[in-house]
Formats: structure tokens, C-alpha cells, sequence
């Protein structure tokens, strides 16, 4: 099955910038005025990551319970996500190891994972359809090529097993999922560093596989902080080699104990989110940012698992890059910024704490406009 899209009329019909998107759900339900119009993003986030597993499973070991969770269970999240202002949901996984998290698709992608709902996949589709949401499908996780971590710094030679796995994955997602009016493309996991052999991995993939098979389905990446491009005054080249048409950059802002140094890092992609802007709007880009919501818990085994960040510190992120980018996008709702309720059981407790927060943040920013 060949989808095909016009790239600048989907992210201008389809997505849009939440400056002309409605804010639905109880939460956001303000008078407005002309004085509240948004400038890029709007200081909100509109869309978030959703997911079964993560690529190290010791970050989201509060979050287990989703391979347990019926229907209800992802409906539920999907409506609390709606319900503070978030219209776009990303599968950050669609298959682990090669198995895939729906059925009917064994002989060309695998056997799938048993889990407490058949098809979460499926379920979160028609909820997005009932509420207007927009989701994209990750091609993969901890399966061929889409993780870094999986293939020794993805270095030549590249086994064409690899492209061919994630082309049929690709296939069968846009087969099952692409008809549903919530469908808004796919998501390769795969974050690239914007070096060199990572921009020729991607054009081979995507050039050479997925476009012939897929068509013009768009595409959504999100690698690491763009002020970390090693060769940035080559950078509009190499990302209109690879032709994806939304970049979302991760901030790194959860990434450090200290805040000021998580704040230096939003600072440094927002410049480069600024500066890069135009040149990706010029070449049919959409330039989103990815927002780390998340701070870390130390294990007692030395690792690290994924707990809420402090509002304080998720304000400053928005604030510095909301005004260059057309969506702010998070790692992670579900998990890490939830509210507790019998049927999004999930995540520490600070999670609980990073709603409240969060939603006194929306009301707060309202009143002041």
C-alpha cells in the first residue's frame, strides 16, 4: 500500500502550529483574547511519546505496568493527554528486538509480544481519531536499524537485512494504521548525532527503501541537541539529502543533575533551533523541539530510572525554545508527567506532583495573558 503526501500541505493542514490549533479538554477551557496569541509553540507542550518499552529498561521501571494494561487503561491516558492540551501522541516503539506490538504481520515483520492489549496500537488510533489527535508510528525499537545502541556505532557494512526489516515494519504500519484519520506518519527511533556516517545511514534507508515502498508518508526524527551538529554550516545539505520532513530536536535538558547545566542545554539547541529555522522551512523541513521532561533517580544497582523533573526547571525549557519552533513535543508524558488515577497507574510519585505543576503552570500562563 503507497501513501501519498504533499509534505508542506500535511504539516500545514494536518499539524499545523498550536498558534492556529484550539487548546481543548477542561484543563485549557480560559477565555481568550486577542492579547493570547502565541508566538511559535505557543509555551506549551502539545505532543508527546508514548510507549511500551524503552531502549534501556532500567529508565522506565516505573512504567512497567503498560505491558500489562488493557484498552481502558491506554484510552485513559490518551484522554488525560488531550485533556492538557496535547494533540500529537509518538509511538516511540512499534516492534522490540524484532517482535512487533500487533498482530498480522508474522511473516513479514514477526511473531508479536503478548501484552494485556492485543493491539495497543490499534486502541490508542481510535481514540485519536474520536478526539482529533495525530499519531506517528516508531519503526521499530531495539530492532535492526533503530538504535544507536544496537549496531557498534552503526559503522559500514550494513547488512540490507537491517533496511529490509524496518521497510516491512514500515509497510505494515502504514497497511493497519494509515487509514485512520488520526494517522500523521511515522517516527524512526533511530537518533542520529548529525554525523556524517549517520546522514549516509539515513539516506540509504529512506532514499533507498522506505520512499520506494512508502511513498511520501511523513516522516519525524529526533536526534540529539542540533547545537551539538558537528559540522553545522553543512548541516541544511546533509538533512536535505536524507528527506524527512519534521525534525524534532531533544533538548538534553534531563539529562543533568544540575539545572543551570540543563538550562545551558536548552539554550544551546534553542539557538540552533533559531538560527536553523528558515534554512529547514526552505527546504520543506518542519522544525519541532523535543523537550526532556524527565530527571533521574539513582538505583540501587548504580543505574538510573526516570522520575519527574522540577516544573521550575521544564518552564525555563519552554520558554527558551517555544519562540522558535512551531510544536514543543516531550520524553515522556506517560511515565514521568502523568497524573495517578486507577487507570494510568503509572510512574513515581513525583510524577503526580509534575501534572499539578504542570497544569497550575497552563492556568497560571493563561491568567497572565
Amino acid at each position: 500500500m503507497e501513501l501519498k503526501y504533499n509534505r508542506r500541505q500535511f504539516i500545514r493542514t494536518s499539524m499545523g502550529s498550536v498558534a492556529a490549533a484550539t487548546l481543548a479538554g477542561p484543563i485549557l477551557h480560559a477565555e481568550t483574547s486577542k492579547n493570547t496569541e502565541p508566538r511559535g509553540a505557543g509555551g506549551l507542550i502539545s505532543g508527546s511519546f508514548i510507549t511500551c518499552f524503552h531502549p534501556n529498561v532500567w529508565d522506565m521501571q516505573y512504567s512497567d505496568a503498560t505491558l500489562l494494561w488493557k484498552a481502558e487503561n491506554w484510552r485513559a491516558l490518551i484522554q488525560d493527554m488531550h485533556d492538557i492540551g496535547m494533540d500529537t501522541i509518538i509511538w516511540a516503539n512499534t516492534a522490540f528486538w524484532g517482535r512487533p506490538l500487533f498482530p498480522g504481520y508474522e511473516k513479514s515483520v514477526g511473531l508479536p509480544l503478548t501484552m494485556g492489549c492485543i493491539d495497543p496500537l490499534r486502541t490508542v488510533a481510535e481514540k485519536a481519531d474520536r478526539l482529533n489527535m495525530k499519531v506517528f508510528y516508531g519503526m521499530g525499537l531495539r530492532g535492526r536499524v533503530s538504535q544507536v545502541r544496537d549496531y557498534n556505532r552503526l559503522q559500514k557494512p550494513w547488512p540490507d537485512n537491517w533496511f529490509r526489516w524496518n521497510t516491512a515494519l514500515a509497510k505494515a504500519l502504514v497497511d493497519r494504521y494509515g487509514s485512520h484519520k488520526s494517522f500523521a506518519g511515522l517516527y524512526n527511533p533511530y537518533e542520529i548525532d548529525f554525523h556524517d556516517h549517520h546522514f549516509e545511514l539515513y539516506e540509504k534507508l529512506i532514499k533507498g527503501y522506505l520512499r520506494p515502498s512508502i511513498g511520501k508518508v511523513p516522516l519525524l526524527i529526533s536526534p540529539g541537541n542540533l547545537g551539538n551538529a558537528p559540522n553545522p554550516d553543512k548541516l541544511i545539505r546533509d538533512m536535505e539529502r536524507i528527506d524527512i520532513d519534521i525534525l524534532a530536536p531533544q533538548d538534553l535538558g534531563g539529562r543533568y543533575q544540575d539545572n543551570d547545566q540543563s538550562i545551558r542545554s536548552a539554550h544551546k539547541n534553542a539557538e540552533a533551533l533559531k538560527r536553523f529555522a528558515q534554512p529547514l522551512k526552505n527546504i520543506g523541513v518542519t522544525l519541532w523541539s523535543n523537550i526532556e521532561t524527565f530527571d533521574f533517580e539513582s538505583t540501587p544497582d548504580g543505574r538510573n530510572a526516570l522520575i519527574a523533573g522540577p516544573i521550575e526547571r521544564i518552564a525555563r525549557q519552554i520558554e527558551i525554545q517555544s519562540p522558535h519552533v512551531e510544536k514543543l513535543i516531550t520524553w515522556i508524558y506517560p511515565g514521568v508527567m502523568n497524573r495517578h488515577t486507577e487507570l494510568v497507574n503509572i510512574g513515581h510519585p513525583s510524577t503526580d506532583k509534575l501534572y499539578n505543576d504542570y497544569v497550575a503552570y497552563l492556568k497560571e500562563r493563561k491568567i497572565k495573558n
